[in-house]
């Protein structure tokens, strides 16, 4: 026990009762929590420290009381107390309350240090019944106190020592004044038949006061040593319940029926970017209006029905959640609050959205590929056959330009075709380990040097200072780099500024194209991978869905983030090799 924990218990406030068994009549709990407080009759702990340090307290304030009513009592009753033998009993035993106080802080966890205060504090007790009257003392019922406060802190065995020696001392103090061997301070000896009754009463209430105070104390301790039980089981549970909602998958939200919110668990804070210590409290209509107002159509709708919406979270990134609402009912029924549950859908949304484009891609592959077959051959004849028509028939400078339009626009369709043809077919690819920074590097080097981007664009690298290996084709990758860059320059007819940045994360190479251009449309952008699909003038649309085609044959994931006027950054990630 610390100098702490002696002295931190205050004259009136009690510390936990003791839990003591020095007989083996108390009964004993198994639960490991549960240790003894007191665990033999020669052992004294800091439940027992506090008891004493809050006893040592209490026998400052009763001594003081007790001269206060010695001097009343003088005042106004026959009571004549001896000056010589009084004042040093009371110095003697301030004395030793402050001889108490110290050993508690010397020697806080002393076997001795009950019993020492006990034998102590009943000699006291019988000098100061002796100096007030014997017999006669108003002071006989402090025998009863200490009585009491053993069984607080020993067991009943003990507790019945205490009375008997209490009622040893008494009865031997009178007898000792009766036989004369010490001077009588009673106004009146009673006879010795008065007298023995008088003893005998006392010890009946000695054995009583015994009986009744360690029965009510070892009912405390039962009570008390339950109560830590239960306590403890109810801190597992508590723990229990937490771990289970701080490790579920998705989001769970309690509020109360005003809609404060009451928790938060660690799913829902990811999902959100919000903290508990941060919405504690506050109103869900707030933080989420869109699912709140779901809670006050309970009448039309059941409320436990599974909904979807799209979220705002607080660094500005919109999800779309999956949520119910239920509400939280009491053990009575009674209605305390609402559950939400709820899941990030956002990742589901995105891969749905690739399904439902590799779904209409291929389609338009197949199609495209069977068209294409198709138109190849008639085209080539109708342009061989303008040309050759051209060649023979004399023909006039505008009969000429016809012409030649439609030999241009021949061959531009031919190469569409082809293109759609490429697109279309089964590719191979040759994958090795290469360094990702090195053939990025390779294409901004190339498009740097393109005579018609110098002086209109600018190129801004942010590449790692050491290599980054993955599993790619190189060229095909490099393809990637150069549409995706190509269609930046697209996005920026007036010209302006590339980044381009590569970062590395714990599994993924992600290379970021980031333009100061025109952006993209929210409806462009969600058939932006598809073919047919371009938004400049004189484009194929071919080019990002080739770019969509390499990357998917990586097993890597490209996205795009853009606002109208506001420029688009396109994100390339592919696995990375440790």
């Amino acid at each position: 026990m610390s100098e702490g924990s002696a002295g931190g218990a205050a004259v009136g406030e009690l510390p936990p009762l003791a839990h003591l068994d020095t007989s083996g009549s108390a009964p004993q709990h198994t639960e490991a929590r549960l240790a003894p407080v007191y665990r033999s009759p020669s052992e004294l702990t800091p439940n027992i420290g506090e008891w004493l340090s809050w006893l040592t307290r209490v026998r400052f304030l009763l001594i003081t009381l007790l001269l206060a009513v010695v001097v009343v009592l003088e005042q106004f009753t026959e009571l004549v107390v001896p000056v010589r033998y009084f004042v040093p009993l009371i110095v003697l035993w301030y004395t030793l309350a402050i001889f108490y106080l110290i050993l508690l802080r010397w020697v806080p966890l002393a076997r001795w240090h009950a019993p020492l205060e006990i034998v102590c504090d009943l000699l006291l007790v019988t000098g100061l019944v002796y100096v007030t009257g014997g017999h006669e003392s108003y002071f006989i019922s402090l025998y009863l106190l200490a009585i009491i406060v053993a069984s607080i802190l020993f067991s009943r065995r003990d507790t019945f020592l205490v009375a008997g020696l209490s009622f040893v001392l008494l009865g031997g103090l009178l007898e000792l004044v009766y036989y004369g061997v010490l001077p009588r301070t009673a106004l009146v000896m009673p006879h010795a038949k008065t007298l023995q009754i008088w003893i005998l009463s006392n010890l009946l209430a000695f054995v009583a006061v015994a009986y009744l105070s360690s029965l009510l104390t070892q009912s405390l301790r039962r009570q008390t040593a339950e109560l830590e039980m239960k306590q403890g089981q109810l801190q597992d549970l508590q723990a229990f319940n937490e771990d289970i909602i701080h490790s579920m998958r998705g989001g769970l939200i309690t509020t109360d029926l005003d809609g404060r919110v009451m928790l938060l668990n660690r799913t829902a804070q990811e999902i959100t970017g919000l903290r508990f210590d941060q919405v504690r409290g506050r109103p869900l209509s707030d933080l989420m209006p869109t699912i709140w107002q779901s809670t006050r159509e309970g009448e039309e709708y059941p409320m436990a029905q599974r909904r979807e919406v799209e979220f705002c979270r607080a660094d500005g990134q919109r999800h779309f959640l999956g949520y119910s609402i239920s509400q939280l009912r009491t053990g009575e029924g009674l209605s305390t609050g609402y559950v939400l549950n709820f899941q990030d859908l956002t990742e589901l949304k995105r891969l749905e959205q690739e399904v439902a484009t590799k779904e209409r891609m291929a389609a338009l592959g197949r199609l495209s590929a069977a068209i294409a077959h198709e138109i190849r051959q008639p085209l080539t004849a109708m342009a061989g056959a303008v040309r050759e028509l051209g060649r023979m028939v004399p023909l006039e400078e505008d009969e000429k330009h016809l012409v030649g339009i439609v030999s241009r626009e021949s061959e531009r369709l031919n190469r569409i075709i082809t293109d759609f043809l490429n697109y279309s077919r089964e590719s191979s690819y040759e994958f090795s380990e290469r360094d990702v920074c090195e053939l990025l590097d390779e294409t901004l080097t190339l498009l740097e040097s393109h005579p018609q981007l110098k002086g209109k664009y600018r190129i801004e690298r942010d590449l790692a200072a050491r290599p980054v290996r993955a599993r790619v084709d190189g060229n095909r990758i490099k393809q990637v780099f150069w549409n995706l860059s190509d269609n930046a320059f697209r996005a920026m007819p007036e010209g302006g500024t590339l980044t381009v940045r590569l970062e590395m994360a714990p599994f993924w190479v992600r290379i970021r194209f980031r333009d100061t251009g025109v952006g993209i449309d929210p409806a462009q952008r969600a058939k932006l991978f598809e073919p047919l699909q371009s938004g400049f003038a004189g484009g194929t649309g071919l080019g990002l869905a080739i770019v969509y085609q390499i990357v998917q044959a990586h097993s890597g994931r490209i996205s795009v983030t853009s606002a109208k006027d506001r420029g688009a950054e396109f994100t390339v990630e592919l696995p990375r090799v440790a």
